[in-house]
Parts: C-alpha cells; sequence; structure tokens
C-alpha cells in the first residue's frame, strides 16, 4: 500500500491520498474501498496516524476536542442546531446540555438556549460524514451573554492565543477585557475596553507571520489606551 500524495501537496475532490491501511481519516477526507480520498480543494496535513485536507477557501472544518463559539440556529425535540462560521453545521443533544433530568414532554428546550443565542461548545465527534456533535459538558462551555463576536481567520488562532495563552492573557489584562477565542476563528469579547481588545485581535492576525509580535502588541494596546485616554 502507497502513499501517493505527501505533506502540504494541494489535492481537488476525489484525489486518492493514501492507500496506507495504518493511516485514519480524518477531517475533509473520505474512505472508499481501503482508499483515503480527499473532499475538499486543499492541502494534504498528515498527524499522527492520520490525514486531513485542509480547505483552500480557509473555512473552519470541525475536529474532535476542539472548543468553538456557535450559534443556535434551531431547536427541536431533542436537540439543537448550532452555525459555527463552517461548511458543517453543529448538533448539540438534549444528554450534552445539561447534566440534569429533562422532560422533553413538560420542559422547554428555549428555556436551556434558544434561537440565535451565542454559547461556547465543544466539539466530541465528528463522522466520516461530517455529522458534528456538540457538548455542553465541559468546565470551558457557556452560554455567552452580552458582548461582541469578530472573526478571524480558523489558521491564525494559535498565533492570537499565543504560546500557553500568553497573548489572549496579555489583551485580556490590559483592556480589562474576557476574550475568549474559538477554533472556528470566532473570538467574543467582553469588558471595558471591547473596542481596543478587538483592534488589538485583529491586529494580531493581520501580523501573525512577524517575529515580536507579543511585545509590539503590548505596547500597541499601551499606546492605544493612553490616546484614547481609557487607561
Amino acid at each position: 500500500m502507497s502513499r501517493l500524495k505527501q505533506e502540504n501537496d494541494i489535492v481537488v475532490p476525489g484525489d486518492v491520498i493514501t492507500e496506507e491501511d495504518n493511516v485514519k481519516p480524518n477531517s475533509g477526507v473520505y474512505t472508499e474501498e481501503g482508499k483515503i480520498y480527499s473532499q475538499h480543494i486543499g492541502t494534504v496535513k498528515y498527524g499522527s496516524g492520520n490525514v486531513r485536507v485542509q480547505p483552500m477557501d480557509g473555512r473552519y472544518i470541525p475536529e474532535e476536542g476542539d472548543v468553538v463559539i456557535a450559534e443556535v440556529t434551531r431547536v427541536s425535540y431533542s436537540r439543537w442546531n448550532l452555525d459555527m462560521d463552517s461548511p458543517y453545521e453543529g448538533t448539540l443533544d438534549i444528554s450534552e446540555a445539561s447534566d440534569q433530568y429533562v422532560d422533553l414532554d413538560e420542559d422547554d428546550l428555549t428555556d436551556f438556549y434558544d434561537v440565535g443565542d451565542a454559547v461556547v461548545a465543544k466539539v466530541t465527534s465528528v463522522s466520516e460524514s461530517m455529522d458534528v456533535d456538540l457538548t455542553m459538558l465541559d468546565d470551558r462551555c457557556r452560554k455567552l451573554e452580552e458582548g461582541r463576536i469578530i472573526n478571524i481567520s480558523p489558521h491564525k488562532v494559535p498565533r492570537v492565543i499565543g504560546r500557553q495563552g500568553t497573548m489572549v492573557q496579555q489583551i485580556n489584562e490590559k483592556t480589562n477585557c474576557h476574550v475568549i477565542v474559538g477554533q472556528n476563528g470566532l473570538v467574543w469579547i467582553n469588558g471595558e475596553n471591547p473596542t481596543v481588545a478587538a483592534e488589538a485581535v485583529n491586529k494580531v492576525e493581520e501580523e501573525a507571520h512577524t517575529d515580536g509580535l507579543t511585545d509590539r502588541i503590548g505596547e500597541w494596546i499601551d499606546e492605544q489606551l493612553e490616546q484614547r485616554g481609557e487607561n
């Protein structure tokens, strides 16, 4: 069995990536008759025993374990559908929404989450057909009240968070804000200086390729707060 596509090779839908038995499919690919095929136009990325395709359009592709910011778009009998700013929709089952007993015939699910509500949720599983299951049963998950949400490229999320969370922590501390960065590129901001915090996040995204960014962003925030009389 052979590896037909290498790391960072460009593929189109239907391209065979590998026939290796020890490589499992991740996001953006599918299996058929022992072969792994691309679902998207994108680049091949090999992980620990798996392979995925990162789409060229830069939109978020869910992966198990991701913490995302999402908006409730539909409430049904026992679940919610959520928009993750992705080609794929997330599903939150009632069993993953609350650890309390819920009587589906008596309780109103909109008392938990209603259409338009924004939440922080965790991806628990992604099927080969890209059915995405979410949970709220994680300490990081919550319903988001007030604040604002901005978009950044999902590929710049690691830079905005920073090594060991240093960048986002600095933005939080200097602007007296609470900033939550979802792996899907949605960023929630609430606090005393949300405009400066949002501009700082966007500046990190724009300058993500440069060195010394953490110190430079810190100095820039200080300058902005002083100029605006908010320091």
